[in-house]
């Protein structure tokens, strides 16, 4: 394996599709950080560097700005060769297996899902553009959602309205940025088999799976595939996109 020289930050990297990104990325050569709140994430690190990659991890509240203030200086010998942002942190919350409707939805549960999963993207973003753009090369991505393009059964109202508004904040984000070669995009996900999903009613998972052209349900890697290329070279000329892999469950 050859080392591209190129730092990417994954956020909510513990498990799930942050994990599955992770790996690809150290795979495809960068050095990564896997970011989490959770503590796990120091034992998934410690398990990909064990097998060869070059990986770091750095416990992590994306919603905690004092924390996010201490970024750097906690990474202080990988940030100045950081060009690669993903934004994957993101909760889901369910009652009893399925979401909430909006009007017994308490107003915590929908402060808790924007700030993690819209603020929290807002703020890691804008701790690290300074030395993406100083680089003049730079790759962001969103893992937003197929609830974010289009109206999905089981996400509630709190996740599907923090994934478009993140998709919202790519568009005005890769204008922004262009100058410096700094591309911005999403990955919007449809049903993958993941932590998220498990959580879903496993008879509901089946009808769902049923009803995607593909057959089935998606794999973390493959999303982990989409982010590589947009974190590539091959992707320079592609900003304010959003890129679906959900099977053909959607075609916009």
């Amino acid at each position: 394996m050859t080392g591209t020289g190129r730092v990417a930050l994954v956020t909510g990297a513990a498990r799930g599709l942050g994990f599955a990104i992770a790996e690809r990325l150290a795979g495809d050569g960068h050095r990564v950080v896997l970011a989490d709140a959770s503590v796990a994430v120091e034992q998934v690190a410690e398990r990909l560097l064990a097998s060869g990659l070059p990986v770091r991890s750095v416990l992590l509240d994306v919603t905690d700005e004092a924390e996010l203030a201490q970024l750097q200086d906690r990474l202080s010998d990988w940030w100045e060769d950081l060009s690669i942002l993903v934004n994957n942190a993101g909760i889901s919350p369910k009652f009893e297996g399925k979401k909430r409707p909006v009007a017994s939805m308490p107003g915590e549960e929908w402060r808790r899902v924007l700030a993690v999963n819209l603020t929290g993207a807002f703020l890691v973003t804008q701790r690290c553009l300074p030395t993406l753009c100083s680089r003049g090369w730079g790759r962001i991505v969103m893992i937003t959602s197929q609830a974010a393009r289009t109206r999905t059964p089981i996400p509630g109202a709190h996740y599907a309205a923090s994934k478009a508004g993140l998709t919202g904040f790519a568009r005005v984000l890769a204008a922004e940025v262009a100058e410096h070669g700094v591309t911005v995009n999403c990955v919007a996900p449809g049903r993958i088999a993941s932590d998220m999903t498990a959580a879903t009613d496993a008879g509901v998972n089946a009808a769902l799976s049923a009803a995607i052209p593909a057959g089935r349900l998606g794999r973390p890697d493959e999303v982990a595939a989409a982010v590589a290329f947009l974190a590539s070279d091959g992707s320079s000329y592609l900003t304010g996109a959003s890129l679906d892999v959900n099977g053909g469950s959607f075609m916009p």
